[in-house]
């Protein structure tokens, strides 16, 4: 046994003390929390602090604001707001880890497991944060459903945009399908519900085939215009370096995208800012379900998969099995606005992972095609599609089909339970019935007259 001497044990326990005096008389600058703006300073004043340089883990935090609460604030105020300031703590490879906080404030302030659980899942609904919308309706409720068409990713091909024009104009699309060479893009973002300023945000922006369920090893990552810069900087709308307080709104400086053929692409970026340093998909570990909840629970990340049919009627999608076993997928195409007498198919001639739902003639505008197969360890394939207009051509440019990739959680596999709290499908259990998991959606868009 390492002998310790009386000294050691002596600055150890001083030590203990300085750091509680610190924190009630620094990070907590109170005599009491009135407010939930004050819980804010406090919070973020205990995740910051610098003077001196000990880093305050949240528990810590939560005994010591906890003390100076008003009985008008909640624990579930305090939740609120650690999930914002202390994200870093409870994210894990695919998202914000509720039982984590929740050991985390029964450790801090001795309430029942089962009560805190509720504080912190009732906490993480709303993500407190940087938000880039996954869909224009998005506010920051987590999970979203639809999470591959965000407004917040732009590209403007060969003509560059200013951060007033993307920043004054928050609502429009701004967006141009990629050409072949280079594109000028770029990333919106905003504070959202995070009661604090956040500086020093950093901008990722990365492109894939398109297709569904693609691993960050597939994906290519996009330099700055200025300096070839693999992050960029966050811009507020005079073009100056964003300090973003609650409702403000801001752009990443621009990136490049060049394409060397003309081809589907998926258009990926993520910000990353002191509150969330764990931020980057090139870290975190691959698997269906990783991704899966890595997209849909992360506020401060966006995914486009929007794209007009090309110069002809048939198409290729990329589609991976991440698992290292084989997984069951299905494809689920949905049409909107497309003429009866157009004629559809998907297929792979793969024989690791053949299907064909046979050349479908539409029958009604709003038709559905559905297929499935077993893909193979860490696979990578093509969905072919062909997509024809009554007149033998490409469909017409009202008409568009959404193409949804499903991953088929049977009642053996490991993540079946999460599955099914995620889907919302208790009714699945007693039945043993399998589950679907949504791993993506892919919209063409038609380009006939």
């Amino acid at each position: 046994m390492k002998w310790t001497s009386p000294n050691s044990w002596f600055l150890i326990i001083f030590g203990v003390y300085i750091m509680n005096d610190f924190l009630k008389e620094s990070a907590i600058g109170l005599d009491q929390i009135q407010n939930v703006d004050q819980l804010w300073q406090a919070v973020i004043k205990c995740r910051l602090h610098d003077n001196p340089p000990i880093p305050i883990s949240d528990v810590l935090a939560m005994e010591q604001i906890y003390d100076q609460l008003s009985p008008s604030l909640t624990v579930q105020d305090m939740a609120n707001v650690f999930s914002g300031v202390y994200i870093d703590s409870y994210w894990q490879d695919d998202g914000q880890h509720p039982e984590v906080m929740a050991h985390h404030l029964t450790e801090a302030l001795g309430i029942p497991y089962a009560t805190t659980l509720t504080y912190a899942r009732n906490a993480m609904r709303q993500w407190r944060g940087v938000l880039c919308r996954k869909n224009k309706y998005d506010t920051g409720i987590v999970p979203q459903a639809v999470y591959t068409d965000s407004l917040d990713i732009v590209c403007n091909q060969d003509v560059p945009l200013t951060p007033q024009q993307l920043i004054s104009q928050w609502e429009s699309e701004f967006y141009k399908t990629p050409k072949v060479g280079k594109n000028y893009i770029y990333t919106r973002c905003q504070n959202r519900a995070f009661n604090g300023k956040i500086s020093h945000a950093k901008v990722q922006m990365f492109y894939a085939d398109g297709g569904f369920n693609q691993p960050p090893s597939s994906w290519v990552q996009c330099r700055t215009v200025d300096g070839g810069k693999q992050q960029g900087e966050v811009l507020n709308e005079r073009g100056g370096l964003a300090l973003l307080t609650m409702g403000d709104r801001g752009v990443s400086e621009g990136f490049i995208l060049d394409l060397r053929t003309p081809q589907h692409v998926c258009m990926v970026s993520t910000v990353s800012y002191p509150f969330f340093s764990k931020n980057n998909p090139l870290t975190y570990t691959t698997g269906n379900w990783n991704s899966a909840q890595w997209i849909q629970y992360n506020g401060a990340m966006a995914w486009r998969n929007v794209d007009p049919q090309l110069k002809s009627g048939d198409e290729s999608l990329v589609f991976h099995n991440q698992d290292a076993t084989p997984e069951q997928f299905s494809f689920v195409l949905k049409c909107r606005r497309v003429p009866p007498g157009s004629k559809l198919r998907m297929y792979s001639e793969d024989p690791a992972a053949i299907f064909d739902s046979g050349l479908v003639n539409v029958v009604n505008n709003f038709q559905e095609l559905h297929v499935s197969t077993i893909a193979p360890p860490h696979y990578a394939g093509h969905l072919k599609l062909h997509l024809e207009g009554p007149d033998g051509k490409l469909l017409p440019s009202d008409a568009a089909v959404d193409i949804s990739m499903l991953w088929c959680v049977p009642h053996s596999h490991p993540h079946y339970l999460q599955a099914v709290t995620l889907l919302g499908a208790a009714h699945a259990v007693p039945a043993l019935q399998s589950v679907h998991m949504p791993l993506g959606n892919f919209t063409l868009l038609g380009a006939g007259e």
